[in-house]
C-alpha cells in the first residue's frame, strides 16, 4: 500500500512531497496490535471498576 502527501505553497515557491510504502502484512499486524491493546485496557479498566 502506497500514501503519498503532496503540498505545494505557491507564494512561498515550496513543495512538500512524502511518500511511504507498506506491505499489507504490516498494516494487519499494526491494527491488529492496536486493537488488542485496546481491548485489553477495556478489560482492565472493566475489572478495576469491580
Amino acid at each position: 500500500m502506497k500514501f503519498r502527501i503532496f503540498a505545494e505553497d505557491k507564494p512561498a515557491e515550496k513543495v512538500f512531497d512524502y511518500q511511504l510504502e507498506l506491505a499489507d502484512e504490516t498494516i494487519i499486524l499494526s491494527t491488529v496490535l492496536l486493537s488488542g491493546a485496546i481491548a485489553l485496557a477495556g478489560l482492565f479498566s472493566a475489572l478495576k471498576e469491580k
